[in-house]
């Protein structure tokens, strides 16, 4: 598939990063006409292909590599890195294990990690791939810096200053997932998803996708439609708390990864076996400690002030007790279904951070 039949706004991200390569007054009015068609895309889907991301095509075809070298290891060596709330929800993730359900938990494995840089929440990392360490944490700079530029381009178009988010993100508290859907068959796809519909929860995603296709985006008009991988591009959306920061004026949309088109054989016949499925999803999220509640700006009487604020930790952390609990994540997700007893404790250490940060 190429840009010209893309099923979601194309964004070039070259064009808004162009003024600080050349200064000149056609660079800068390009920019600014990306950076809102950016912002009109989020309004409207939720959902674009980034082109030109800056990303190099290495860094994600060398984490593909790694991936199908770790899923393919014994489970019982990957269980010695198992995830978990206690581990941060750092390491290998199994949502049949952790749910106890094989009937409707999603068909998908991932290894989670997050700033390696962060010794209160250490990564756990399996023996004997120590470029998987380096290559991973390299990629995970790398989506920092794009995220950076995407946030300031959505702040200046609603008159806040462009560095209002980074004070918000500079701890580098994001998610990162490589993620490995296992060799299946198409009847499977009667109870279980590859991943079933949910929002993220954070502020922007960052996805890289092989090509086996399968990614559903839902349309404002309920529809899902399809997003195909488009060579050469990232595909960005928007999360939960960025959605609440631009009180619903951007997207928070519903996606999901489902049987992929048919593709027949070379004789004609539609293979019952569909092969196993790669993806890379980089999950950008404020400061643990972030207070996240609508901007002024975006609250008008046309649309009033719709949530209260939250701790961007508390948010993640009840979002991900839920999937690993059920196995799935949930399509809606408001405050309320956050563990009341773990709402308390959460305070009390957001509450015990904050202090220490400020002495």
């Amino acid at each position: 598939m190429s840009t010209q039949d893309a099923s979601l706004p194309v964004i070039d991200y070259y064009k808004i990063i162009a003024p600080s390569i050349i200064d000149s007054p056609e660079a800068r009015e390009e920019s600014e006409k990306e950076k809102h068609r950016l912002f009109r895309a989020f309004i409207d889907v939720g959902f674009v292909y980034l082109a030109n991301h800056s990303i190099p095509d290495f860094a994600y075809q060398n984490l593909f590599a790694h991936a199908k070298r770790f899923f393919a290891l014994p489970e019982e060596e990957k269980a010695k890195i198992e995830t978990g709330e206690k581990k941060s929800f750092h390491g290998w993730f199994a949502p049949h294990r952790t749910s106890g359900d094989k009937t409707y938990s999603d068909q998908k494995e991932a290894f989670d990690v997050g700033n390696d840089n962060d010794p209160t929440r250490p990564n756990q990392w399996p023996e004997n791939l120590p470029e998987f360490r380096d290559d991973m944490n390299y990629f995970f700079e790398k989506c920092h810096q794009v995220h950076l530029v995407l946030l300031r381009a959505l702040a200046q178009q609603v008159g806040i200053d462009e560095n209002f988010f980074e004070p918000h993100v500079n701890a580098k508290d994001h998610f990162f997932r490589v993620l490995y859907y296992p060799e299946t068959s198409r009847d499977s796809f009667k109870n279980r998803l590859r991943a079933g519909a949910h929002t993220d929860y954070g502020t922007l995603t960052l996805l890289f996708n092989d090509n086996s296709g399968g990614l559903q985006v839902r349309h404002a008009n309920g529809q899902y439609i399809d997003a195909p991988p488009i060579p050469g591009c990232a595909i960005i959306n928007v999360g939960d708390l960025l959605a609440r920061w631009f009180n619903d004026i951007l997207r928070s949309t519903e996606h999901r990864v489902v049987e992929p088109a048919p593709k027949p054989d070379e004789n004609g016949n539609i293979p019952e076996i569909l092969p196993a499925r790669y993806a890379i999803a980089w999950f950008g999220h404020p400061n643990r400690d972030a207070l996240v509640e609508p901007l002024e700006q975006c609250c008008t009487p046309e649309n009033p002030k719709k949530y209260g604020p939250v701790y961007a930790g508390k948010h993640v952390v009840e979002r991900l007790a839920f999937l690993h609990k059920k196995g799935k994540n949930t399509a809606n997700w408001d405050d309320s279904m956050q563990r009341k007893e773990e709402n308390t404790r959460a305070a009390e250490s957001l509450a015990q951070l904050v202090d220490a940060t400020a002495g």
